[in-house]
């Protein structure tokens, strides 16, 4: 069995904690003779710490499933977007002062302002934060505006201009852009491939709106705690947070 969990809010608290119950139960899992995969969201460097307590040292996939890593943090794949689709994206909005937003690329964040303090946050994650430029050309492997009460007019254009490009917008109040392909449930098809696991023997954790195609690919998928309204719809069946032990009780229940 491949089991493949989320990060935030499905392995990790609210407050980012990973609880000892829950990692204990994830490296039993392994010992068991499971595979254990993660994609997130975050990108490497904020992803790692977890991915070192959990012992996962791939395939698992970050940026969501912009970059499949393999062992030995070897890139298996990665499903940027093009320079041109970001300069579009973002030509309306390099000049609003009130509208902060960042090109994701590997570890490193370039932004409109780097002294706002959405990114101040980035500084405590290894990760790097420079300034985006008119002549910025780079491969990206996601697009991140900050809160704003423009987001969803932002996504709504987004959607006219660009359809291809995938929108995730946060309760939050932060949307973020991926491009074609850099989804979860494509990230995880290609793990399980990997790893030589049939799909109806993955079981696939997550809460969230970028959760929704890992649990549809998946032959099980599970939704966990205050799970989005797409994600529950999706899901075969909802657990409780990882506050509550949810990942895992389902663990030492089905897998142990």
């Amino acid at each position: 069995m491949l089991l493949a969990f989320d990060l935030d809010r499905t392995l990790v608290t609210d407050d980012y904690q990973l609880l000892d119950r829950t990692a204990d139960a994830v490296t039993a899992a392994r010992r068991a003779g499971h595979h254990v995969t993660v994609l997130t969201g975050r990108a490497r460097a904020a992803a790692q710490p977890y991915l070192d307590r959990l012992e996962v040292v791939g395939p698992c996939s970050v940026n969501h499933g912009a970059v499949v890593l393999g062992a030995g943090g070897v890139t298996l794949r990665r499903t940027q977007l093009s320079a041109e689709d970001v300069i579009a994206l973002l030509a309306p909005y390099v000049d609003q002062h009130l509208l902060e937003f960042s090109c994701v690329v590997d570890d490193t964040l370039y932004v409109r302002d780097p002294e706002h303090d959405h990114w101040k946050n980035a500084l405590t994650q290894n990760r790097l934060v420079e300034r985006f430029s008119s002549d910025y050309a780079h491969l990206t492997d996601k697009v991140v505006f900050a809160p704003s009460e423009s987001c969803a007019h932002v996504s709504e254009h987004v959607g006219r201009i660009l359809p291809h490009l995938t929108r995730y917008l946060w309760g939050d109040g932060f949307l973020e852009v991926i491009g074609a392909g850099a989804d979860k449930g494509t990230a995880l098809a290609l793990i399980a491939e990997q790893l030589g696991v049939p799909r109806h023997e993955v079981v696939a954790f997550g809460d969230g709106l970028n959760d929704v195609t890992m649990l549809q690919w998946a032959g099980h998928g599970v939704a966990v705690g205050s799970a989005h309204v797409d994600t529950l719809a999706v899901a075969d069946e909802h657990i409780p947070s990882p506050e509550e032990g949810g990942v895992a009780a389902w663990i030492e229940r089905h897998a142990l």
